[in-house]
């Protein structure tokens, strides 16, 4: 990897290797970060007839929840993300604890909670995929970074609360109502048309991994925001899941990316020893606790639920703190130091 202060030339620009402007590798990043097998939410018998997509319940209990959860476990197990704030992580924990328990003893269920869940979830979900185009950009160089982190945050965040607004239907039984919604979404279709084309005249070599991540994320919600206007039932269903199944693979690709990077640099602890056998780890976590999660809904539904929404809240809060590529150590972590100087 280049240094900030190496001078660039034609002979060193050719000589990096294929893997330039990948977060790993083509063919990782093409299946887990990309997630181009999305696609196949366009297949037909994807969603069952009754509406349910047939991957459900896989999708629910052995990568969303896993997900969520891998959160609270690498902060307690890695010193490096933790960062001297353990009192900090330990203070959210509490919080988000007391103030689950205190609705549910108050209002005898979690509803409220639920509501918060969802908003803070769908920003959460823009965050990320934000995030990672992060990344890209920074190995990538170039880019429009104002536009790309307001643009695509504002575009991927309209769309979930159009699914929540449509879901509901209490907006679409106006046509007034119903007309102004349309005009809206043909106004923020603008902001996915202007990242890629402006990310299209880019001239800067070794972007390919950008461009294919940016336009997979724009088309899996173009595609949902165009079956929400035609009220295409399966068709919301089929992508509603397909940008559920996208948002965990690509935090559980991620995590493993830097789980991989850390075997050779940052603190000794236990993780580090994890991650000398990381996928049989990541793979037999999945398992078990995909196994525990559909049990313990079966004999306490209000107890895991509460517990889904405690984990929920600190894997948002959390990532807020921990993957901040603007602080040095997190981007060295996870290769976002700039590989075009």
């Amino acid at each position: 990897m280049s240094t900030a202060t190496s001078v660039p030339t034609s002979a060193n620009a050719e000589s990096r290797p294929p893997t330039a402007g990948w977060i790993v590798s083509p063919a990782f990043d093409l299946l887990f970060l990309a997630n181009l097998p999305w696609l196949l939410a366009f297949v037909p018998g994807f969603v069952a007839a009754e509406g349910t997509p047939h991957i459900a319940f896989w999708q629910l209990y052995f990568l969303t929840t896993p997900h969520r959860w891998i959160t609270l476990l690498l902060v307690t197990l890695d010193p490096d993300r933790r960062d001297g704030r353990s009192w900090r992580f330990l203070a959210i924990a509490l919080l988000s604890l007391f103030t689950i328990a205190g609705v549910k003893l108050v209002m005898d269920g979690f509803v409220c909670l639920l509501l918060v869940d969802y908003l803070w979830n769908g920003w959460h979900f823009a965050s990320q995929h934000f995030g990672v185009l992060r990344i890209y950009s920074r190995k990538a160089g170039g880019g429009w970074p104002r536009l790309e982190r307001y643009g695509l945050r504002l575009f991927i965040f309209y769309v979930i609360a159009r699914t929540a607004g449509w879901s509901t239907g209490w907006l679409e039984d106006s046509p007034e109502g119903l007309a102004w919604l349309r005009g809206i979404d043909l106004a923020v279709l603008m902001l996915p048309a202007c990242l890629l084309a402006l990310e299209l005249f880019e001239h800067s070599p070794h972007r390919a991994g950008k461009r294919i991540y940016l336009a997979s994320v724009c088309g899996l919600y173009t595609g949902l925001l165009f079956a929400l206007r035609d009220g295409h039932t399966i068709l919301v269903a089929a992508l509603t899941t397909a940008s559920s199944m996208f948002h965990a693979v690509e935090y559980l690709a991620l995590v493993s990316h830097y789980a991989w990077r850390r075997r050779t640099a940052g603190s000794a602890g236990l993780f580090r020893i994890l991650t000398e056998r990381w996928l049989l780890v990541l793979l037999g976590y999945m398992v078990l606790f995909g196994l525990s999660a559909a049990v313990l809904q079966r004999l306490g539904a209000d107890a895991w639920q509460g517990l889904n929404l405690w984990a929920a809240f600190l894997h948002y809060s959390y990532d807020g703190m921990i993957w901040k590529l603007r602080r040095p150590d997190t981007a060295r972590a996870l290769g976002a130091v700039s590989a075009v100087t």
